[in-house]
């Protein structure tokens, strides 16, 4: 079983390489079965067909996230607030550069259809909302702390990852990366310092 386990994930990490230097149209299974080094029937036997190949590597990539999510929550327990959602910022800006071709792409085709497939935004939905999940756990610490306003509190996660998302699709769009500390900070000031000049 484990063995099976690590295949489809050695499957998933040759395809995204392939589609990132071929594209997401271009790419052929036999490409993908090439890289990983196995017949094209085997890559059958996992995934019967392109489509669901896609789907599991979007899947795939959204439980890594929400793994190193988990991971740095634990890690950062005993500090502050801040420093906290600072790292879990910073868990989400590097997953999107290191994976940033393949979401470039799923992007660029998601544009180009003028509709996701069905399944997908069901999928991207159940994503933010287990993102959302945790950012309001975090938040009710930023409450206890006096970092955040109590009565807005609902209203965080929503606002954080609105912000976060349009910063990420912004880079996606441009196709430019761009590092995860040059976002963090004006990210953590606007959220919880304000956009408005400090007097004095």
């Amino acid at each position: 079983m484990r063995m099976k386990e690590e295949a489809r994930a050695a499957i998933l990490d040759a395809a995204e390489q392939v589609l990132a230097e071929q594209g997401l149209h271009a790419a052929r299974m036999d490409d993908i079965a090439a890289r990983v080094g196995v017949s094209v029937g085997t890559l059958y036997n996992y995934f019967e067909d392109r489509q669901q190949l896609l789907e599991a590597l979007r899947d795939v990539r959204g439980r890594e996230l929400l793994a190193l999510l988990d991971a740095e929550l634990e890690r950062s327990q005993p500090s502050p607030y801040r420093a906290r959602l600072h790292g879990f910022l910073r868990c989400i800006l590097e997953h999107s550069r290191t994976h940033f071709r393949l979401f470039s792409l799923l992007l660029e085709d998601s544009l180009r259809s003028g509709a996701s497939r069905e399944g997908d935004l069901d999928r991207h939905l159940e994503m933010w909302r287990e993102v959302s999940r945790r950012l309001e756990h975090l938040g009710q610490q930023g409450v206890k702390e006096g970092a955040l306003r109590h009565e807005d509190a609902s209203h965080y996660p929503a606002m954080l990852l609105d912000l976060m998302q349009g910063l990420v699709l912004r880079q996606l769009i441009a196709k430019q990366p761009a590092p995860a500390d040059e976002l963090i900070a004006p990210l953590l000031r606007c959220f919880l310092d304000g956009a408005a000049p400090r007097s004095g």
